[in-house]
């Protein structure tokens, strides 16, 4: 004689909803399936490459600072800022930056990336999105971006827009070399350069 297991009850509610996540899951799956099927290769354009940038930190008084960033040829872009930084209300810890890419003209790029900010105890409290223009110098390996097109936006730990620093702001602009085998792209680091250590 074989015992029968009572059947769990599933409420309708749990039921609606285990269907609408699949439905959400499926329709995601079916959106990234749509989003491969048309790659991009930005490989051509001079932006596409490993830099490394020396950008404007959260305080305008302190100096700029090293940023290694990829912008790739699938146009995804991470800008690697440093972990933590003194901000306007104390130390403060940064994701990179992470977004996309495209060409703007033959010369120029437009990137969207957004990094995470937090404090030391991991409390998330904004977030800072970029949309940068960096313009590619004739020769490929330099670029410059003015600030002429550059926005800022920030947002509080909900996703409210708390502030907008729009294009034309003064400040300095951010300036890169393009980084490759034996360059890091520090001033005075041509091919060649630097000091063995014996």
């Amino acid at each position: 004689m074989t015992t029968q297991r009572p059947i769990p009850s599933v409420s309708r509610r749990a039921t609606l909803a285990a269907l609408a996540g699949g439905g959400l899951g499926m329709a995601l799956f079916n959106g990234s399936q749509a989003a491969q099927a048309e790659p991009v290769d930005y490989s051509d354009h001079p932006l596409c490459g490993v830099w490394l940038a020396m950008a404007n930190p959260p305080l305008p008084e302190s100096p700029q600072i090293p940023v290694p960033s990829i912008f790739a040829a699938d146009g995804t872009v991470v800008l690697s800022f440093p972990v933590s930084q003194l901000g306007p209300n104390g130390v403060q810890f940064n994701s990179a930056h992470v977004g996309v890419w495209e060409p703007y003209d033959e010369q120029t790029g437009h990137f969207t990336a957004t990094q995470s900010i937090s404090d030391i105890e991991g409390t998330l409290l904004s977030t800072v999105t970029v949309d940068g223009h960096p313009h590619v110098d004739a020769d490929g390996q330099s670029f410059i971006d003015d600030g002429s097109l550059v926005t800022v936006t920030i947002r509080d730990a909900a996703g409210a827009v708390i502030a907008v620093v729009p294009p034309g702001t003064p400040g300095r602009p951010v300036t890169a070399v393009r980084m490759s085998s034996g360059v890091s792209g520090f001033p005075g680091n041509a091919p060649g350069e630097g000091t063995p250590i014996s």
